[in-house]
């Protein structure tokens, strides 16, 4: 994991295996209180109280070992955000969903560089059809949505699988985020983009 966007794809992506058709991504970066916070909230399967406390081991990993690789997203996470001062909340209930907040303190020398955002949000969005996305992104006073929603408003699920219409969805994606980031009072141009 060398950016942060690195962290937010593979968090979401444990919201898609475990089931989640509703997935809810929140990135916020604060360039006055030098904080980076993303938030991503699921309805998918949730965990018991023995896997929330083991969650975070190292090699721990729910899946079968043919199909996960290591465990190490999640305690890769922890120190990340530790490092800076930061940490991550989980709140999990089997069943109903997870909540996992993860929170940076982006003037730290250990701060990781954000990363590609918009290249994030870009997989995230085409990479199931069955998951219902909802992605909010600020940066300071300056914010964008986007979601499955609206997207199918302008593309057929047929026009999705394009390559001309991802390339499309991509760029737009990349303007977004550099909107924000040239708007925001104090953009810090950390964004990797």
């Amino acid at each position: 994991m060398r950016t942060i966007a690195d962290h937010v794809l593979d968090i979401a992506s444990n919201s898609v295996t475990a089931g989640a058709t509703h997935i809810w991504l929140d990135i916020d970066h604060d360039p006055a209180d030098h904080l980076f916070v993303f938030t991503v909230r699921d309805n998918g399967c949730g965990m018991d109280a023995d896997r929330r406390t083991r969650v975070f081991d190292p090699f721990f990993t729910t899946r079968p070992h043919n199909i996960r690789r290591f465990g190490l997203g999640l305690p890769f996470l922890k120190e990340n955000t530790e490092l800076t001062g930061g940490g991550v909340d989980l709140k999990s209930v089997s069943g109903e969903g997870t909540t996992l907040r993860a929170t940076f303190h982006t003037d730290h020398i250990d701060c990781l560089p954000f990363g590609d955002l918009a290249s994030t949000i870009f997989a995230l969005l085409i990479s199931d059809g069955a998951v219902c996305w909802h992605i909010h992104r600020a940066e300071g006073d300056m914010a964008y949505s986007v979601g499955t929603e609206e997207l199918r408003a302008v593309f057929s699920s047929e026009e999705m699988s394009d390559p001309q219409a991802q390339m499309l969805l991509l760029e737009f994606l990349r303007e977004q985020e550099r909107d924000v980031v040239q708007g925001s009072s104090g953009g810090s141009g950390q964004d990797g983009t």
